[in-house]
């Protein structure tokens, strides 16, 4: 398995430093939430910080859960004692803005237009910002096409200041409603965006306020229930609930980057979602599913293992439940496809899983499904399965999913 803590969509950058022991500590401490106290709880947590060129004093910081593999991670602004949470919306960056703590300059605004598309999100302002052509956020049949298309406006990109405006130009590829465009973007010296082409789209707007740490999602009840409502259209999915629920079993959704997923035990599990998204998502139901199971196979006594132990039985125990955890994904998924909700098998692929669903379709052997695994997640086996994942060890990883 990797020893690398570094999120693994920000690996290419090396500007990433690990902190030590003390400083996670307090950092843990200071960002810890009692209500959420299970995000916080465990030996197994550890802390990078890179450097952000357009904040000044203030760096990204990444906590990540080494317990569970990939890594469950919380992002963070921090000057070492000022910390604000990344909940998925513009907001702690905001903040920042007002403490005058930006400096935008022809040589960090394009830095400062990734990170902004890369920890915020809008569910009805669909834009991402393409600054890299090599590292774009297409998938599936189509990605080929976007990325040609990307390379071509690239190849055009122009960055301007214009003073009277107090404002820089920038020409880029953006994807828009699912469509690769030419963008032509406006960033204030205020550090406020707006794209002007191929629509007149306002992004930091400061229309809420927002406190540094919030974990709470404002739409918490709605999004559990109606993800809910679609997992159980699948049989195996409401077994799955209902087993989790009849052991007083409880979800929580977090306001925070990205889309992954934490079992903290057997009574409680967690799924991120950024602040501003306020009903069903294929990528919810797909992490809800996943965090269930995961629940559930605590419940059988099947742990994620201690991270600082062995490294050969860290990677068996971690190849065994990722692979479980994805067969029973392909079992609810498949019945939800059947019942009409065959958007969330396109998203399931599109999120790096099409291999290994092909590979359950096609009844490829465990030892094949394994090693797919394992290309997946990044676990790093040397060319060959870890000596104590046997054929018998596998089979029976797969057959607690039936």
């Amino acid at each position: 398995m990797s020893d690398s803590i570094i999120p693994e969509d920000e690996e290419d950058d090396r500007n990433w430093r690990l902190l030590d022991t003390y400083q996670t500590q307090k950092f843990l401490e200071e960002v810890h939430d009692e209500e959420f106290a299970g995000l916080f709880q465990g030996p197994a947590y550890e802390l990078v910080a890179r450097n952000l060129h357009f904040f000044d004093g203030y760096e990204h910081y990444v906590l990540c859960n080494r317990l569970v593999f990939p890594y469950f991670s919380l992002h963070y602004l921090s000057n070492g004692e000022n910390h604000y949470f990344l909940d998925g919306s513009e907001h702690p960056l905001e903040m920042l803005v007002d403490k005058e703590s930006l400096r935008l300059k022809d040589d960090n605004i394009l830095e400062y237009l990734q990170f902004h598309s890369d920890v915020t999100f809008y569910p009805y302002r669909k834009v991402k910002f393409i600054l890299d052509p090599t590292n774009t956020p297409y998938s599936g049949a189509s990605a080929m096409g976007h990325h040609f298309k990307s390379l071509k406006i690239h190849a055009k990109m122009g960055l301007e200041y214009n003073e009277k405006h107090e404002s820089f130009y920038v020409r880029m590829p953006v994807l828009y409603n699912g469509e690769t465009v030419e963008g032509y973007v406006q960033v204030k010296k205020t550090g406020e965006i707006t794209i002007l082409e191929p629509v007149n789209v306002p992004l930091m707007d400061r229309s809420n306020d927002h406190k540094p740490l919030d974990y709470d999602h404002p739409h918490e009840k709605e999004l559990l229930q109606q993800n809910l409502d679609i997992l159980t259209k699948s049989e195996e999915g409401k077994r799955l609930y209902e087993t989790v629920k009849s052991y007083s079993g409880e979800i929580r959704v977090v306001s925070a980057v990205g889309s992954n997923g934490y079992a903290a035990g057997k009574q409680l599990g967690y799924i991120l979602a950024p602040e501003r998204l306020d009903t069903y998502s294929p990528y919810q139901v797909i992490a809800l599913a996943g965090v269930l199971r995961g629940m559930e196979l605590n419940l059988m006594g099947r742990e994620r293992p201690d991270p600082y132990e062995d490294k050969h039985e860290v990677v068996a125990q971690n190849l065994g439940l990722n692979l479980d955890i994805l067969l029973e994904l392909c079992i609810i998924i498949d019945e939800l496809a059947k019942a009409g909700h065959d958007e969330i098998l396109t998203k399931f692929k599109e999120s790096g899983f099409e291999s290994f669903y092909s590979g359950y379709k096609n009844d490829v052997s465990d030892k094949e499904l394994l090693a797919i695994t394992a290309a997946i997640f990044g676990l790093d086996v040397q060319g060959e399965l870890p000596p104590d994942t046997e054929d018998d060890q596998e089979q029976g990883a797969a057959k607690d999913t039936e």
